[in-house]
């Protein structure tokens, strides 16, 4: 019983605390964010002015492409938050 009790928190604490598309990108060195974009092919000037300000909003293809290139520390329910919290904000 005490194991599932854990696991539940530890789901809690990952739902909590996802990491959003603006932390993650800065979080990266420089070096990892050209990698980044080169490996999802956007343009670091695109991401940098547009998809981390929530400015646009990428396709389904494009926002699969980042979170196979985050290695999974976004996900896409964290990548939808981002830009529906975005949306509504404006």
């Amino acid at each position: 019983m005490f194991t599932l009790w854990v696991y539940l928190y530890l789901i809690y604490l990952l739902g909590v605390f996802m990491i959003t598309l603006y932390d993650f990108w800065r979080g990266l060195e420089k070096d990892e964010r050209i990698q980044f974009c080169e490996t999802t092919k956007i343009s670091y000037g695109y991401m940098e002015s547009h998809l981390i300000h929530g400015r646009k909003k990428p396709s389904m293809e494009t926002i699969q492409k980042m979170v196979d290139a985050s290695d999974k520390k976004l996900t896409h329910k964290s990548i939808f938050e981002f830009f529906l919290r975005n949306t509504s904000a404006t």
